[in-house]
């Protein structure tokens, strides 16, 4: 929109990631050839312990979206495990 930007815009918030103290960063990075460590962040520790969100969201790493698909898909596993039990 260029100049015109503030004509565009309703309402905005903006969040400081980083000052967030249960937070402290916005986005997963991984560093040049440790991407795999995604794979073993996938797999549940004892069936106990499931791992979720946007840093093992797959192709919409980085997104609100991958964080909630990867989410439903945590939740359905955990409820895998507590319906085989």
């Amino acid at each position: 929109f260029g100049a015109d930007t503030r004509k565009h815009v309703g309402r905005a918030m903006m969040t400081n990631w980083g000052g967030e103290r249960y937070v402290r960063g916005a986005y997963a990075a991984a560093r040049p050839g440790r991407s795999e460590a995604r794979a073993t962040l996938m797999q549940p520790v004892a069936d106990k312990i499931f791992f979720a969100g946007e840093h093992l969201a797959g192709p919409l790493i980085q997104t609100c979206g991958g964080a909630r698909l990867s989410g439903e898909s945590v939740a359905r596993q955990v409820a895998a495990v507590l319906a085989a039990k």
